[in-house]
């Protein structure tokens, strides 16, 4: 059992509401079918031998932890809400994502992804694996924080980066949430996840409300949920290389506007 720092506060009921941690996120009627279909798909890519990375290591699994199901279930299910009837084929910007589960699970429901990761090992695993399927997924090592999108990619119906910002110089992030912003489609959804608080292991992670209000200044874009930026107050022990570290992840949930 994780350790909990500090009692839950009341949150907001919506399933896209941007928010810190609480596993009983899950069980959100929104989020409970697209958590249950990655705990099978995690499954049966164990079962089939392929493995897939989770936080930069690539090796054979079964299942995913709690908190990582946390990020990638309400996150697709946040983009996935915003796709509109008319677009034929769902297209997704995966930012750091190289042979993880959320990209694979995208393509097999047969979305098209573009996955940027700058590492070679895992960028190369994605297309292998692409190819193998016959998935519409692409891997590029495309450093979009030193370098701009080329023109043809075009525009996406929806972005996803899950547990990578911290990862970012603190004064490329900025950049990054506008570079990001400007390829989405109006009405597109950008979730991104990363790790939070005063706490958090990792050199650039994001440690306040006001660290995440400014990213979302940068973006230009609005909260898919009108209450905004909610921490439940909770911290937890989820990096086991750092036990005595308490932390939480955070999401934010964001649109284009349309007008």
């Amino acid at each position: 059992m994780q350790a909990v720092e500090s009692a839950t506060v009341e949150m907001s009921s919506s399933a896209f509401s941007s928010k810190t941690y609480h596993p009983a996120d899950l069980l959100h009627p929104q989020v409970a079918p697209v958590a249950h279909g990655l705990r099978r798909f995690a499954f049966r890519m164990g079962l089939a031998g392929r493995r897939f990375a989770v936080n930069g290591v690539l090796r054979l699994r079964f299942h995913v932890r709690e908190h990582k199901l946390w990020e990638y279930a309400r996150g697709l299910a946040a983009v996935q809400s915003g796709v509109p009837a008319r677009v034929p084929a769902f297209r997704v910007l995966d930012f750091g994502g190289g042979a993880t589960l959320p990209v694979s699970y995208l393509a097999r429901q047969g979305a098209e992804v573009l996955c940027l990761d700058t590492d070679p090992l895992l960028a190369g695993w994605t297309n292998q694996m692409a190819a193998k399927r016959g998935w519409k997924l692409q891997a590029s090592t495309h450093d979009l924080t030193v370098t701009p999108a080329p023109a043809d990619w075009g525009k996406f119906d929806a972005i996803i980066s899950f547990s990578v910002l911290e990862h970012i110089a603190k004064l490329r992030q900025a950049v990054l949430m506008e570079r990001l912003a400007t390829l989405l489609r109006p009405g597109g959804v950008l979730a991104l996840t990363f790790d939070f608080g005063s706490e958090a292991p990792v050199a650039d992670a994001v440690r306040d409300a006001d660290c995440v209000s400014r990213l979302v200044s940068a973006s230009g874009l609005s909260y898919l949920d009108a209450i905004g930026f909610q921490d439940t107050g909770e911290r937890f022990a989820l990096d086991r290389r750092y036990p005595g570290r308490r932390f939480t992840f955070a999401s934010l949930f964001l649109r284009k506007e349309t007008r």
